[in-house]
């Protein structure tokens, strides 16, 4: 549901504080190997990886502005590329070969909501951000387990939708450096 989590609540009168925010990236040329990890700069919201095919892999963090578009921009090219010539100057010839835009849902303690609604039936998993391909296999799991008892696994409870109602947030800005 990313980037339609919005659309898909308003048809059952669900509100929730998610947000649509772009999240870019872009993959340079391939070049000869030399980067073998991944590397998060939090202090300039990048990060940088080189693939099997030698392509540097790159991306900052999430646009501040709230849109449902998969537009990529030329402002987010380049100020990726300016921190990356900061951080590694002897890439200045290296060429951009794509880039691309996904939408990211986001509430307010940038955590997911996870659990039972007040609607019966109706479950949410989203809000993930930046970070919910990491989480993906025990989300599914514990969402399964609500889902089958009809009721969320304390695993979960920070989580829940009501959370800001009760003004009991999860602060989880740190858990991706790059995506806030």
């Amino acid at each position: 549901m990313a980037g339609f989590t919005p659309r898909i609540t308003e048809m059952v009168d669900l509100e929730t504080p998610i947000v649509i925010h772009p999240l870019q990236a872009c993959v340079t040329e391939p070049m000869k190997p030399w980067l073998d990890t991944i590397l998060v700069s939090g202090s300039l919201h990048v990060y940088v990886s080189q693939s099997s095919r030698g392509e540097l892999v790159m991306g900052s963090s999430l646009d501040p502005y709230e849109v449902h578009s998969t537009r990529s921009t030329l402002d987010f090219v380049e100020g990726l590329t300016s921190h990356m010539l900061d951080m590694f100057p002897f890439l200045s010839n290296v060429k951009v070969v794509r880039q691309w835009a996904g939408m990211a849902d986001m509430t307010p303690d940038f955590a997911p909501i996870m659990g039972k609604t007040p609607i019966e039936g109706f479950y949410l998993d989203a809000g993930w951000g930046t970070w919910g391909f990491k989480a993906t296999p025990i989300s599914g799991k514990t969402m399964a387990q609500t889902i089958a008892n009809d009721s969320a696994p304390d695993l979960i409870h920070s989580f829940r939708l009501s959370r800001f109602e009760d003004y009991e947030l999860t602060g989880e800005k740190g858990a991706a450096s790059v995506g806030h």
